[in-house]
């Protein structure tokens, strides 16, 4: 198996014209940087994905870091069932890494090696192009040989290690399922109902799962498994972003040079906790140092960096008005759930086999040979081209009715109301129709954008924070990271100005990031607490706002924290009690106490 499995990654290798590596060989083939991986006995907001009641307390269990090894270790429970190990977090955060990560450490023999005699890994997204599928026929497709010995490998399934990566597939809701099983390893099902049968414990008990998907997808797969335990990626901590410029840059003064530089900017660095930005920012830089430029990335939000990856990296724009096209196309993906595209789905949308060649040396594009089909190098750029579509108005954001609330009824054919400011399309939206995000299409399109998809999405947004008010939910850094990279100080004073009441929850550098920076518009906020002493607190409205934080705060996260009083605010007591300040958080905290802006009173 493990010599199949060899065989066919590195037939999978494709050598890019680009000057740099692409996404997935340089995952597939390096050794990759540890995540923190956070286990907790329930994802957060575990009551709003089960859609129980609005506002609840504050949960206090803050979970514990673990180790990969761990995943399917004595300490991950003491239940004696066969763990179904759930690995979620937000897009591009390094899951789809971590689970071929955890297939390559086996097949290598340093993970997992006296727990599973087989681990086979599937792409559930690669997966959907499939109508029918026996478990012997998705175990001999995975195993690259047709003489696979199924009987003998399904003959002891408590050693045997599924890993189901993309498991929130948009197209597929596995909860509706629930009437529809698969009984028997050789029997033709949907695929779609074959997986439900592996989630459900109907189809093979005894054996063990481990499974990816996006936070936002949770509330679909939670009816659908049995005794999950949970297990949330956190990103890169602060040294290990360090550690990953280092392997990506052979040269130790190309990775001094370069990490210098994304240390003094301090959203950039931020940003970097999460795999995927930290890949685009070597990247750009790698290309200016190839090509002896001066080093200069000034990216603040996730938006402004792709915009400069694509089409000053990449120089995507030389496809001319065949750009166009090939964002209608992703948004058309997006909307219909669908990540595999065909060449006829490419002609429909003016793009032919130069075009696609053009797109596949970028790196922007991946093919799949068996059928022949296309796919984005990662699910992210998909969503990236699609809000670049509606941002040009070449797709029309359909107005319709939920609970008295405007919605788009495009994406919410793919995606629950409640997660769709969690949903990367929105959120790069919102980047693009930024003042620098318009300056920077009107210059690679050679057009004039329509004001109309603005002024819908900032009615859309304000819509949603007046259904929030007069608390935004303890989880709801989503909506505000769509405010951030919108970063409009005059909407942000309009939008944020009436909130003071809150409770946020954070646990990793960009929540904490883009919650101070949306609390720089909270006028109204007097108060300021930071965390509670570990104690829950009723679910009614609090005076001030209280944030709360997984772990003790790192100075570097002081540092940011405190930023609040570099601005004018309202705010007048800030209770930090329980919480522990080094020696330099205590400096920064004189720092910011010194700033004109500060009009604190009480501390």
């Amino acid at each position: 198996l493990s010599l199949g499995i060899k065989e066919k990654y590195h037939n999978q290798r494709r050598e890019s014209s680009c000057p740099t590596q692409s996404w997935r060989n340089e995952y597939l083939h390096q050794k990759f940087t540890q995540l923190l991986l956070l286990h907790r006995s329930q994802p957060r907001g575990y009551d709003f994905l089960h859609w129980r009641k609005r506002y609840h307390e504050v949960v206090d269990e803050q979970g514990q870091l673990m180790e990969i090894g761990d995943l399917f270790g004595p300490g991950l429970s003491t239940q004696e069932e066969p763990p179904t190990v759930v690995v979620h977090g937000v897009a591009g955060i390094g899951k789809s890494t971590l689970a071929r990560q955890v297939r390559r450490a086996w097949e290598e023999g340093w993970l997992f090696k006296d727990r599973f005699k087989h681990v086979f890994y599937f792409n559930c997204r690669e997966l959907a192009q499939s109508e029918t599928m026996s478990l012997a026929e998705l175990i001999t497709k995975d195993w690259a040989a047709p003489d696979a010995p199924i009987g003998q490998i399904l003959s002891q399934p408590e050693q045997l290690l599924f890993i189901l990566d993309n498991l929130d597939e948009p197209k597929w809701d596995l909860k509706e399922q629930s009437s529809e099983l698969c009984p028997h390893w050789s029997q033709q099902q949907q695929v779609h109902t074959l997986l439900g049968s592996l989630l459900k414990k109907t189809l093979l008990p005894t054996a063990s799962l481990l499974i990816t998907a996006r936070i936002t997808a949770l509330g679909k797969l939670i009816p659908s498994l049995k005794h999950p335990h949970w297990v949330e990626i956190l990103g890169f901590s602060e040294s290990a972003r360090k550690e990953y410029f280092y392997k990506y840059f052979t040269d130790e003064s190309q990775a001094i040079r370069a990490f210098t530089l994304v240390e003094s900017n301090p959203a950039l660095f931020t940003m970097c906790l999460m795999p995927l930005v930290s890949w685009l920012v070597c990247t750009c830089l790698k290309q200016q140092m190839e090509q002896e430029q001066p080093l200069s990335l000034t990216s603040q939000t996730t938006t402004a960096l792709c915009l400069h990856y694509f089409f000053h990296v990449l120089q995507a724009q030389s496809l001319g008005t065949k750009l166009r096209g090939f964002c209608s196309l992703a948004a058309e993906g997006t909307c219909q759930g669908k990540t595999l595209f065909s060449p006829e789905d490419f002609k429909k949308h003016g793009f032919y086999g130069a075009n696609i060649s053009t797109l596949l040396n970028m790196g922007v594009l991946q093919e799949h040979p068996t059928p022949q089909n296309y796919s984005f190098i990662h699910l992210c750029f998909q969503e990236f081209f699609a809000a670049m579509s509606y941002a040009l108005g070449d797709r029309v954001l359909k107005s319709g009715c939920f609970n008295n609330i405007t919605i788009i009824t495009d994406l919410t054919d793919v995606y629950d109301r409640y997660d769709l400011f969690g949903e990367p399309t929105i959120c790069f939206l919102f980047g693009l129709l930024s003042d620098q995000g318009m300056r920077e299409m009107e210059s690679i399109f050679k057009c004039s954008l329509s004001q109309e998809t603005h002024s819908y999405l900032l009615q859309l947004a304000q819509e949603e924070v007046n259904y929030k008010h007069p608390n935004l939910e303890p989880y709801c850094w989503h909506l505000l990271h769509c405010f951030y990279e919108y970063q409009d100080k005059r909407f942000l004073t309009e939008t944020m100005s009436n909130f003071y009441g809150m409770r946020i929850y954070v646990q990793t550098h960009m929540e904490l990031l883009v919650s101070t920076f949306c609390f720089k518009f909270c006028h109204l906020m007097d108060t300021l607490q930071l965390n509670d002493g570990g104690k829950k607190k009723p679910a009614q409205r609090p005076s001030g706002v209280v944030l709360y934080s997984w772990g003790p705060f790192t100075d570097s996260w002081w540092q940011m924290f405190f930023s609040i009083f570099k601005v004018p605010g309202s705010l007048r007591e800030l209770n930090l009690s329980g919480n522990s300040l080094s020696c330099s958080a205590v400096q920064s905290l004189c720092d910011a106490l010194e700033s004109p802006h500060c009009r604190l009173e009480t501390l």
